[in-house]
């Protein structure tokens, strides 16, 4: 792609304005497939998983071995997973994320459809910036440019208080999330399933949201603060009880998880398969030409929203 930069002094404030507005609708964009991605959203209700929870010494089996495929999934420092499923009033969802812990990288890449916000979105968090990709939506209002630059640091335009949170959820965590089936009254083994060509067990169970804002102590290898954070989102979508399943493989991996529940935006249904787990992720920045960097755009303005 063939790129025209213009030099700073002719950017005008209408186009300044613009490209605040592009970011800004790109990002919220992108804050809405990732406060999804991971963190799903579905219905209450529904559950036709048999009697309500039996004795405790029927359910410490299931939540034994739920607990030991969580918390060997707590321990990976890298891993890719596929996401599909319904989003509320964004519609459907598709997509791939990798990620690694050690260093720091994510590689996110969405497409919506049948909703509100449809379209293709992409993240990628290198090092200390996040570039957020809106297609050629995006490139339409960004001067040909295909991506937004983001640094994660500082304050202003540019930093992370100016993502509305983006940070924090570029920092999406899947096993904290799987984790809170272990705290169902009603987990249970559903049996034997083949899933992506591996034979799994499958465990499922419901969980209130309020309950596990009570509970500070619980069990595992995830910290208090990674298990809270990710109650909180919960509440932050409006949700009031999760339904959570979970197969899990050879050697305690969990290949597939998927959470349902209602959401202020509706009933969300979404689904997670994990693959290529402690391998090498490798993310690289887009080309600087097809970048709008924020920073640089917004120098000197000190307090400015995105």
């Amino acid at each position: 792609m063939t790129h025209r930069s213009s030099p700073a002094h002719t950017h005008t404030p209408a186009l300044l304005s613009r490209s605040r507005s592009s970011a800004r609708a790109v990002g919220a964009a992108l804050v809405g497939v990732l406060l999804c991605g991971t963190a799903a959203c579905a219905s209450p209700g529904g559950s036709s998983r048999g009697d309500a929870a039996g004795p405790q010494t029927l359910r410490a089996a299931p939540v034994a071995a739920v607990r030991k495929a969580v918390d060997k999934g707590a321990a990976l420092h890298s891993m890719s997973y596929r996401i599909d499923g319904r989003l509320g009033s964004r519609g459907n969802v598709e997509g791939k994320v990798s990620f690694s812990l050690r260093p720091r990288a994510v590689d996110m890449r969405m497409k919506t459809s049948g909703g509100a916000q449809e379209g293709e979105f992409s993240v990628r968090l290198v090092g200390d910036a996040v570039y957020v990709g809106g297609g050629e939506r995006a490139a339409a209002a960004l001067q040909g440019r295909h991506w937004v630059k983001f640094p994660m640091k500082g304050k202003g335009a540019g930093g992370a208080g100016g993502l509305g949170g983006m940070q924090q959820q570029a920092d999406q965590d899947p096993a904290a999330q799987a984790a809170l089936l272990a705290q169902s009254d009603d987990v249970k083994k559903i049996g034997q399933e083949t899933v992506d060509g591996v034979r799994t067990t499958h465990y499922a169970g419901t969980v209130s949201v309020d309950e596990l804002l009570k509970r500070s102590n619980a069990k595992g290898a995830l910290s208090a603060e990674r298990r809270e954070r990710t109650v909180r989102r919960y509440r932050q979508l409006g949700v009031d009880a999760l339904t959570l399943d979970l197969w899990v493989g050879p050697d305690d991996r969990t290949v597939k998880f998927r959470e349902r529940a209602r959401t202020g935006q509706g009933p969300l249904d979404l689904s997670i398969h994990f693959y290529d787990v402690n391998k090498p992720v490798t993310v690289q920045a887009p080309a600087a030409s097809d970048t709008l960097d924020l920073a640089q755009r917004f120098k000197g303005r000190e307090g400015t929203r995105i």
